[in-house]
């Protein structure tokens, strides 16, 4: 007989935690971190309006969905479409989706530790000497800072559940409470950095869907093991509204905290402007330490959920869970390192690119398939909202809506 899949698994003991690992999350994938940039170049304080607007529209019905197709599956994510697509009599090709999403988790791997071990050069660098010296001047990323952050990422992953849990949650304290503190500091320059408030283009409301799609690591996977998790008396409608606005108080947080340096980041474009020149302006002072501090704890502890669906897949196949943690972060800290070696700071903002875009294709792929394949009666039992129009405007976004802003935002790429 074969081993429910609760017990190889695991279960969330209380439904907030899940919340807050998943918060910790998607503050670690470094998307919020751009928001300020990106809501300064388009419309200013009318872009956060937008990006608020997404999040209900468009992050809200994609966490409910991946929540139900976990729920639903009670598998990994590779496991788990190969038996949604076997009881909906839906073609094998809707397991790419699965496949992708797992290759984006090993190069979120070597992303996230990139991300971790250039919070912690920055750190280093101000700990160890007054002078106003950059990240990009110290190269960025030491070897030591991303080796340091697989090590911890790996330890956290090793915990017992029980033990994760609280981890989570208490790191989630500390990281809000530096925002807090950082967002306190940062708040008086709030009306110069993203007062100069214009029409929104269609470049803004691209750019809008695009972080609100990709809001709490949509994709890879971590959003779809907690709804595998999750208990059956747990409403998956009521979980998802909370996780969406805590991402967006979140990103309320951040964009406070770095107000004052936006204005003289600009100059640098996209993701750049975050890895490059928002060091070379934050300078000293406590806010700043304290922002990188909420980075790479936040990275880190991403990190380790990163390598949740990959090593919940092993799991399946009956590695255990020494060897599969092993496996997975050796290789990504390889492929980080390899990675660094060779291209150093475009070879990181390649990635991040190439993963953002891999990971809208994950999301349009599901979105499609539990729109249009997946048998509505399997749907709605998961979702069990408790009013039937709010099942039916679920079921329009994701069919519609959801896949349209994917292709509208890959559109951007031709204009």
């Amino acid at each position: 007989m074969a081993t429910p899949q609760s017990i190889v698994h695991g279960t969330w003991s209380r439904p907030v935690l899940a919340v807050a690992a998943l918060s910790l999350f998607g503050l670690g994938l470094a998307q919020i971190w751009e928001l300020p940039l990106v809501a300064a170049r388009h419309g200013g304080v009318l872009f956060f309006g937008a990006y608020l607007l997404c999040l209900l529209g468009l992050a809200l019905p994609l966490r409910l969905l991946e929540l139900m197709l976990g729920r639903r599956a009670r598998r990994s994510p590779i496991e788990g479409m190969a038996f949604l697509t076997r009881e909906a009599d839906a073609r094998r090709g809707w397991r790419a989706a699965a496949w992708a999403s797992g290759l984006a988790d090993v190069l979120v791997l070597a992303g996230l530790a990139l991300m971790a071990g250039w919070a912690g050069s920055f750190l280093g660098h101000r700990w160890m000497s007054d002078a106003a010296q950059t990240a990009t001047q110290a190269g960025l990323v030491w070897p030591l800072g991303t080796g340091s952050a697989f090590i911890l990422a790996a330890g956290l992953a090793l915990l017992n559940p029980g033990r994760r849990e609280v981890a989570n949650a208490l790191v989630l304290a500390v990281v809000v409470l530096c925002l807090g503190v950082a967002a306190l500091a940062g708040a008086g320059a709030t009306a110069q950095a993203y007062g100069g408030a214009a029409a929104l283009d269609a470049n803004a409301w691209r750019e809008a869907m695009r972080m609100a799609l990709l809001s709490s690591g949509g994709g890879l996977g971590v959003v779809w093991l907690s709804g595998m998790k999750l208990p059956r008396e747990v409403s998956l409608g009521r979980l998802a509204l909370v996780l969406v606005l805590v991402q967006a108080v979140l990103a309320g947080l951040v964009a406070l905290a770095l107000a004052p340096h936006v204005p003289a980041a600009l100059e640098a474009a996209g993701t750049s402007a975050v890895l490059e020149r928002l060091p070379q302006v934050m300078g000293g002072g406590m806010a700043p330490m304290l922002v990188f501090v909420a980075l790479g704890l936040a990275a880190v502890f991403a990190l380790s959920f990163a390598a949740e669906p990959l090593l919940a897949w092993l799991t399946e196949r009956q590695v255990s869970r020494l060897p599969a943690v092993t496996l997975v972060f050796v290789a990504g800290a390889a492929l980080a390192e390899g990675l660094w070696f060779a291209a150093q700071t475009e070879g990181v903002l390649f990635l991040l690119q190439g993963v953002r875009d891999l990971l809208l294709l994950v999301l349009l792929g599901l979105s499609l398939f539990a729109g249009w394949a997946m048998k509505i009666s399997h749907a709605r039992k998961e979702i069990a909202l408790p009013v039937e129009g709010l099942y039916n405007l679920w079921r329009v976004a994701v069919r519609l809506a959801v896949p349209l802003a994917i292709v509208f935002v890959f559109a951007g790429y031709l204009v």
